[in-house]
């Protein structure tokens, strides 16, 4: 069964995942060029999450959706790995995520991430990313939803890292609350170091839980520390052997 394993995973990687990218990647661009609607491109990021859970034969779970706002809000997600973005704009029609400035120089999804509203985020330049959440900052408060992970990028264990600042300002100056994520088990379906995915099972189970949203009205930008800590003492216990 290793053999399918690997293979599977092969044509998934160098073939299905490209191609279904690519595909749904000029689609979604082209008609929100024609049309300035976004509508079409959640459906195709929709569609996208879902061909990927489905081909790599991944049970997802769902826990908490009725803490989903219908407004703005800001989910702050753990990070391990890249099913957590699957996850997550399957579960969240039109949810907007934070990306590598770096996936913005690949041609086709540089205009698909653009069409998408997708944020691009300079890891290694602070003022350019806090830049890039100042301008979002009226698109949450006119009811786009966003997501990031305040660790600020993949962990390669399924624990908490340090916290960074910016969601936390954003979602301050924004006036939107925030909505702790917990996801499970996407590490063990595709860990950051390792290029293939879904090695293991041939069932890999993910969940996902929804908690409580935060309001962060009570909150100013002084006291992003006092909204992260709470922030953080919420997912904790969902993550044994972390770092307060």
């Amino acid at each position: 069964m290793k053999l399918f394993y690997f293979l599977r995973a092969v044509v998934f990687t160098f073939f299905v995942f490209p191609l279904v990218t690519a595909f749904l990647s000029a689609l979604g661009a082209i008609v929100f060029q024609v049309t300035r609607n976004r509508r079409m491109v959640d459906w195709c990021g929709n569609a996208w999450a879902r061909s990927v859970i489905f081909f790599m034969g991944v049970e997802v779970e769902a826990k908490g959706r009725e803490n989903i706002p219908k407004g703005g809000c800001l989910f702050l997600f753990n990070h391990t790995s890249f099913f957590d973005i699957f996850v997550m704009v399957q579960d969240i029609y039109g949810i907007r995520f934070g990306a590598k400035i770096e996936f913005f120089s690949i041609p086709i999804f540089r205009l698909a991430l653009k069409s998408a509203g997708v944020l691009p985020i300079a890891r290694n330049n602070r003022e350019k990313a806090i830049q890039v959440l100042l301008d979002a900052e009226e698109r949450a408060r006119q009811g786009e939803r966003f997501a990031l992970a305040p660790e600020g990028g993949r962990n390669s264990e399924e624990i908490l890292l340090p916290f960074k600042s910016g969601p936390f300002i954003f979602a301050i100056k924004a006036g939107v609350p925030v909505v702790p994520v917990i996801i499970k088990g996407a590490h063990a379906a595709w860990p950051k170091n390792s290029f293939l995915p879904c090695l293991r099972h041939t069932h890999e189970k993910i969940t996902v839980e929804y908690l409580p949203p935060i309001e962060t009205k009570e909150y100013t930008v002084e006291r992003r520390g006092d909204l992260s800590q709470r922030v953080r003492e919420l997912m904790l216990p969902f993550f044994p052997g972390s770092n307060p």
